[in-house]
């Protein structure tokens, strides 16, 4: 395993928690600063912190309300290694309904958009849920992490330090091959995702925050799965356009999520892709979209084995 960036420290055991990265700090009159960088290989803010610091910050503004909805605009890209002073704009405030519109923004610049809608719940109204997919229990499956280690020697080195960085959360594949090595037969992916460590009981804006952050998880993998042997090389570029959260369940235990994604379509250097996400009682917990730019680069094609 040697040369390929792993160190024997961080196999295993998160080296920052998900709390950590979902942290802010009083910057003014309705106005939150992030404190802890959340880095992608790039350098770049991991999107993941974009909404779930968003959702925090407009739930300090709208103590005692719970968020149902919440649309995003990837707007350009921000370093991980500045801070990020998130303003919150309050639209509205009705007695069902409240409204804030929330700009993440660095060095006077706007790098991301969310528009975070609150409800309250209505109680002996229609509902139903739909049942979750019928799969083997996180336990029985590999996290990616634990994946590439195994495979480290064989994989390009970028996919590993890739996977490598994402401390904050595993994830663990029905099928651990797809992505590393070989395309999906279909537009699809399921995973468990578990966050390090699971939110408080009782905090609702840690639960909500932490959802919201793992929904970027693997939100683009459905549209990219069939068109490359590997998801984390860059052979196939991927980006973030703009992301939507309907929020359907109230916080409870979120120690593991089970994330069903689709995509019904991708063409035309867009990727399309829809998921629920479930407790791990199977309980609906939010629906999600997400549309991505997709791009070919075949200057980072790796053969596979």
């Amino acid at each position: 395993m040697s040369g390929v960036g792993l160190d024997d420290a961080r196999v295993g055991q998160p080296r920052r928690a998900i709390n950590e990265v979902l942290r802010l700090e009083p910057a003014g009159e309705d106005v939150w600063r992030s404190v802890t960088p959340d880095t992608n290989l790039g350098g770049e803010i991991f999107g993941g912190q974009y909404l779930g610091l968003s959702i925090a910050a407009a739930m300090r503004s709208a103590p005692g309300r719970m968020p149902h909805a919440m649309t995003c605009w990837f707007l350009r890209g921000a370093r991980a290694a500045r801070p990020v002073d998130y303003r919150v704009e309050r639209t509205r405030d009705g007695r069902s309904f409240a409204h804030r519109r929330v700009s993440a923004v660095q060095d006077g610049i706007e790098a991301f958009r969310a528009e975070v809608s609150f409800h309250e719940p209505e109680p002996d109204q229609p509902g139903h849920g739909l049942p979750a997919p019928s799969v083997p229990p996180l336990e029985a499956l590999p996290s990616l992490l634990e994946t590439i280690i195994a495979r480290a020697d064989e994989l390009d080195p970028m996919t590993v330090k890739r996977i490598s960085g994402r401390e904050h959360f595993s994830t663990h594949f029905l099928d651990a091959g797809e992505g590393l090595g070989r395309p999906g037969a279909r537009p699809e992916t399921v995973a468990w995702v578990r966050p390090n460590p699971p939110p408080p009981q009782g905090d609702a804006e840690a639960w909500y925050a932490t959802l919201a952050y793992m929904t970027d998880a693997c939100a683009n993998f459905a549209a990219r799965v069939m068109h490359a042997d590997s998801l984390h090389n860059g052979e196939l570029m991927s980006a973030s356009l703009n992301h939507g959260i309907w929020f359907h369940a109230t916080p409870g235990p979120l120690e593991r999520v089970l994330y069903a994604l689709d995509s019904p379509f991708a063409g035309g250097g867009l990727g399309f892709n829809r998921g629920t996400m479930f407790d791990g009682e199977g309980r609906v917990l939010a629906s999600i979209v997400q549309e991505a730019l997709m791009r070919r680069n075949p200057a980072r094609k790796t053969p596979t084995s």
